[in-house]
């Protein structure tokens, strides 16, 4: 056999050796990735893979509960809320990430039957900000929000009631929405709100604000 002969042959065997632990080394880090891959959680937005929810809500309000007046009511709203989505769930580290969640902006249609009042009735719209904290894997997502508008109502001055038909209004509301599943949720909450004519009315009519708080409850969608 020649030197060349040789020379070749222990080239390929050398070629083959590193080769064959190339191979070996490679195979563990494949798994591994693998395993990794298999074990790390998904990322979790709870209640904000959908950029739009509609829902439709009801509850009981009482007033006066702000001021001293003695003409006191009983409203029972019905609402029609279309939502809409933001931004992504943020805020991650901040604050040991209590304040994780993402914010919707809401359009509200408000018809109030009065059980118990001078009037009988508001209609109106809302509108404004809503934020949801989101943690990993809840759902139950807690929420707050404040929103303002107008009302329309059969204003009885006469008998205490609003100064006038056209009334500004603006509410506050806290509570909690929980998701049946990627699509349907309830939402829970309590809610406040002001509604007066801003003194348009004076000083021929006298401006006697509502100022109503009670529990709404809803049912919704997300699409």
């Amino acid at each position: 056999m020649t030197t060349f002969s040789v020379m070749r042959n222990m080239s390929i065997r050398t070629l083959s050796f590193y080769l064959v632990a190339i191979a070996a080394l490679s195979l563990p880090q494949a798994k591994a990735g693998t395993d990794m891959k298999e074990i790390t959680p998904p990322a979790v937005g709870t209640a904000s893979t959908k950029d739009w929810t509609l829902e439709f809500g009801s509850g009981v309000e009482f007033s006066n509960v702000r001021n001293s007046s003695d003409k006191s009511y009983t409203l029972i709203p019905f609402d029609l809320t279309a939502s809409l989505k933001l931004d992504d769930v943020g805020l991650d580290n901040y604050l040991g990430g209590w304040l994780r969640g993402y914010t919707e902006f809401f359009f509200r249609g408000d018809y109030t039957y009065i059980a118990s009042g001078p009037e009988t009735y508001e209609s109106g719209l809302y509108v404004g900000p809503r934020y949801n904290f989101v943690q990993p894997g809840w759902k139950i997502v807690p929420y707050i929000e404040a929103g303002v508008g107008f009302i329309f109502s059969n204003a009885n001055s006469a008998a205490g009631g609003l100064g006038e038909d056209f009334n500004f209004s603006f509410e506050v509301g806290a509570g909690a929405r929980y998701n049946f599943n990627d699509d349907w949720f309830m939402r829970l909450g309590v809610e406040y709100r002001h509604i007066s004519n801003a003194g348009m009315s004076e000083p021929q009519f006298p401006n006697n604000a509502i100022d109503s708080l009670g529990p709404k409850i809803s049912v919704g969608y997300a699409f």
